[in-house]
């Protein structure tokens, strides 16, 4: 009968093997973190963008309405706060402008 001190070749390669999945696996995870982090910022402009729409949308909705009561009149900023419409700020801080009667903004196209 053998002696069964020691390891055995068939259980140091088992352990070479889970070391390296474990190792690998923590490379590949860190890649993975470091490429949701991007995902993330980039999702955060995307809203940010869409929210910027939506406001100009909302801008051009108002316009609209306050080209009855301005019939003679180029709409402007000015002229929507004069009357007391709330003109809302680019979410990155872009700066609207009316031309006609659309609403542009700066860093937005």
């Amino acid at each position: 009968m053998r002696d069964q001190r020691g390891f055995g070749f068939v259980s140091i390669l088992l352990t070479l093997l889970i070391l390296a999945a474990l190792y690998l696996g923590y490379f590949k995870m860190q890649g993975a973190m470091s490429g949701s982090r991007a995902a993330g910022i980039s999702a955060l402009d995307a809203s940010r963008e869409v929210a910027c729409r939506t406001q100009r949308q909302q801008i051009e909705r108002d316009v609209m309405m306050w080209s009855v009561n301005h019939p003679d009149e180029a709409p402007t900023i000015a002229g929507l706060q004069r009357d007391g419409l709330h003109i809302p700020a680019c979410p990155e801080g872009g700066r609207y402008s009316i031309d006609g009667r659309e609403v542009h903004c700066s860093l937005h196209r």
